[in-house]
This record gives C-alpha cells, sequence and structure tokens, in this order.
C-alpha cells in the first residue's frame, strides 16, 4: 500500500481504507466538509484526497484546503492536480507550494477542460495527457508519492478498454506509485480489470473506488459523465423509492457494504469512498464492515 495499515488484533494486515472529499464553496459546506471528515477520522484512514477544479480554476483553493486538512488533522493527505490547460509554470508553483506544506502524495490526473471552455483547452495546457505530467513529477520533483486514476469500465473518451489499458499501464510505467478506480457496480469489472494489469506487467496496488449510491439522480448523472455502467439489477432496485431519501439511504448503504465485503473477501487491496462531503453514507457502511476489517 501507499501508506502503512492497520492491524486488527490477531495481528493481520488491515486492509487499506481511504476517503475522497472536494473543496467546499460555501460556509454550511465547509462546516459540512470538516465535520464529515472528523466522522471518518476515528477509522484511521491511510489517507484522505482533495479533488480540485478543472485547469486551474480552484487549484489555489483546494491548495488552501489541503495544508489545512494536512496540519490541522495529521493525515496522510493526498493533493489532486490536474494538468488541463494549465502552464508548466502554474503547475510547478502549485507543486513547490505542496512540498513546501509537506504534503506527501499527489494524485496527478488530466482533468476536464474548464467550464465554458471547448476541447480545445487540452491543447492550450502544458501537458495532454497524465503520463507525461506524471513523468515531469517524477523527474522533478521525486519526493512526492504518485498517484493516478484507472478506469475499469474505460475513460469515456476512449475508444476501446484495450486502449485504455494501454495508456494506464503507460502512466504507471512513467512514474506512478498507486492507483485509484472510478467507481463501479459490478466487482468483476474490477478483478477482470486488475487482472488484466497484471498481465501487462503493472504491479501497483489499484484501489477500487466506492460510489455510495444516496441520491439516485446525481449517481445516474455522474455515471453518464465518467462512463460508469449503472447495471440494471441496481436501477431497479430503486424503483419507487426514489423520492424517499431515507430508504434511498438505507439501500445505498445495504448495496455498498455487500460490494465492499466481496471486494475485500476477494483480495483488494483496501476501499477509497467517494464520500461527496456528505456524513451520513460512509460511516454508516463502515459501522458494518468495522468488526470484520475496520476496528476502531
Amino acid at each position: 500500500m501507499m501508506t502503512r495499515t492497520g492491524d486488527n488484533e490477531g495481528g493481520a494486515r488491515r486492509p487499506g481504507l481511504s476517503f475522497e472529499f472536494f473543496p467546499p464553496r460555501q460556509a454550511e459546506g465547509e462546516k459540512l466538509f470538516w465535520n464529515t471528515l472528523e466522522t471518518l477520522i476515528p477509522y484511521r484512514p491511510d489517507f484522505v484526497s482533495i479533488t480540485c477544479g478543472a485547469g486551474g480554476s480552484r487549484q489555489s483553493g483546494s491548495g488552501e484546503l489541503v495544508r489545512q486538512v494536512h496540519e490541522r488533522t495529521g493525515l496522510h493527505t493526498v493533493a489532486h492536480l490536474t494538468c488541463v490547460g494549465a502552464s508548466r509554470a502554474a503547475l510547478t508553483d502549485m507543486l513547490r507550494f505542496y512540498q513546501e506544506c509537506g504534503i506527501p502524495s499527489i494524485l496527478a490526473l488530466r482533468g476536464d477542460p474548464p467550464k465554458g471552455e471547448d476541447a480545445g483547452a487540452l491543447e492550450r495546457g502544458a501537458f495532454q495527457h497524465a503520463e507525461p505530467f506524471v513523468a515531469f513529477i517524477r523527474e522533478y520533483f521525486p519526493q512526492f508519492r504518485l498517484g493516478v486514476a484507472a478506469y475499469p469500465e474505460a475513460h469515456p473518451e476512449t475508444p476501446d478498454l484495450e486502449r485504455d489499458q494501454l495508456h494506464f499501464r503507460r502512466k504507471v510505467e512513467a512514474g506512478a506509485d498507486f492507483a485509484v478506480t472510478q467507481f463501479f457496480f459490478e466487482n468483476d469489472v474490477y478483478f477482470r480489470f486488475v487482472g488484466s494489469c497484471r498481465e501487462r506487467g503493472v504491479h501497483v496496488p489499484i484501489l477500487p473506488g466506492i460510489m455510495p449510491v444516496t441520491d439516485f439522480k446525481q449517481i445516474k448523472r455522474l455515471s453518464e459523465l465518467c462512463g460508469s455502467v449503472l447495471p440494471e439489477w441496481l436501477v431497479s432496485r430503486f424503483e419507487g423509492i426514489r423520492d424517499d431519501p431515507e430508504r434511498m439511504l438505507q439501500t445505498g448503504v445495504e448495496l455498498a457494504v455487500e460490494q465492499c465485503r466481496d471486494l475485500l473477501h476477494r483480495g483488494a487491496p483496501g476501499l477509497h469512498f467517494f464520500t461527496l462531503n456528505q456524513s451520513k453514507a460512509v460511516p454508516k457502511i463502515l459501522q458494518q464492515l468495522a468488526p470484520e476489517f475496520y476496528p476502531v
């Protein structure tokens, strides 16, 4: 794993655990963010990660939040950094900022063009893809541990899974130490992806990304944006309850617990939760996983 993992009482190694947050935009959202983080700290995460805006639109703001989380909690904090549309100088400034703050890890991403800009924004930056960006950080900032994104169902801009896996291998060869996947709901998809990566000589930890379904409309929209498939069996589980927040939360937690248990029993190195800065679902999931996998 990229960081230490805890020991269970019998001396067994605890699976990895990490949480992803985004920078809140308003005071109410900031309060929710810190409350959610405080709720999850007792589970001793191996790291927490903070996302950033596309093309540098909010990277300075996310950088300040990364610094605060690192200093106030002492947690291993991972800073997301996107290269789309950004100059080499701007990216270097952000990396130096994280270096001075003592941030240990970077999740190096291409990112999406800022809102209101066309795909030409990709060509205006110093790096058009994550692979050369990873290589740049590895060469000039070797002290960082580097993570990259993985897409078990292929990136939506990639024509096929074969080509997407080739891109992923190149990112790892450029210097990545670990990967976090996009969320998925069929565990066989994840294990086929990992198996194929191993056959290609990629042996870094690949953490499965977990997205609890607590708002079906939101998950449907996110799935369409990132290319994650919503299986028919999952869609049917939310039929008739989409206007009932409490039942959606209960069902989403039940499905996530089933998915997480299966992933860990089948050998996944840990779990990476996309929290969406919400304080309800992930703690409920961990409460049910805690006795076996994550004792508090």
